[in-house]
This record gives C-alpha cells, structure tokens and sequence, in this order.
C-alpha cells in the first residue's frame, strides 16, 4: 500500500522527502501524506514523464507539482523548537484535518486520509530521500542518544 499519515513529522537531513513545491523536505512538520485516493494513481504517468522532463532540462517545478499530486501531501513547517515542552492537537474530521501547537493552528488540510489509521510515535535513525527529480534513496544515520518525552495522550471520538 502507499503511504497515507496524519502526523506530526521530523526528519533530520539527509532526509528529503519534498512533497510539496516550497516546502523543505527535512524539518519539523505538520504533515497530510493522502496517496490511497483516485487522484493519485492519476498522478503518476505525468509525474514520471516531468521526472524525465526534469532530468534531461533540469526544469523541475513541473515535477514538483506533481509529486504533491501524486503523494496528496498538505504540510506547514513548524516554527517551534522541539526540545521545549508544547500541547500538540490534531483534529481528524471527514473533511479536514486541523494541526494546532500551543493552541496555534498552523495546519488546516483538505481531503485527509478517510481509512482507519493508527497511533504511532517513535524515534529512529532511518531517513528517506525521494524527490522530483527522481531520486529515490532509504538509509541509516549514525546518531547519539535519543528519547521521547510525552506527558498524556488522548485520543478522542468526535
């Protein structure tokens, strides 16, 4: 299956997985990632064909364009350091998903994933790189020590 997530998302470089035109694809995110949708498989012959456009002119905005497309990626950075305490809240509706920190919104996406997903928080070492320009990669980096500090977790039916 390809991927779908609702999350709140951090992938340190050498990590790039830029889904969306203008957005790093490292960093601290709010994060839609909605591939199992009709529009997706749609996407993917005029992806590869601006992947090929790409890297025979190195004109890649057109690429770009259709990863987000393709992956039905919505994402916002967030401005917040993640070594400081926040109230993270994700609201999951049939319409939308709303991202808030600190009571902030900084996310509002159309059209999130409607199937059943599950609750995952986890650290690891692995990192991902998959562009428009037609680079794919999967790997491992060498890190310190890593924890996950989380005070209460509530999900709850609306």
């Amino acid at each position: 299956m390809l991927p779908e997530a609702i999350w709140f998302f951090y992938a340190s470089p050498p990590s790039n997985m830029a889904l969306v035109p203008g957005i790093p694809g490292w960093g601290w995110k709010a994060q839609i990632v909605h591939t199992m949708r009709p529009g997706a498989i749609a996407a993917t012959i005029p992806m590869a064909a601006t992947t090929v456009f790409g890297l025979l002119t190195s004109e890649t905005r057109p690429a770009a364009r259709w990863m987000q497309k393709l992956s039905g990626a919505h994402e916002a950075v967030l401005p917040f350091e993640m070594t400081d305490w926040h109230h993270y809240t994700l609201e999951w509706r049939q319409t939308e998903a709303n991202f808030w920190v600190d009571d902030k919104l900084v996310l509002r996406s159309p059209q999130p994933p409607t199937r059943p997903l599950g609750f995952v928080a986890w650290l690891d070492n692995q990192y991902a790189i998959a562009t428009h320009r037609g680079v794919l990669r999967f790997g491992t980096v060498t890190s310190g020590p890593q924890w996950l500090e989380m005070d209460s977790v509530s999900i709850e039916s609306l």
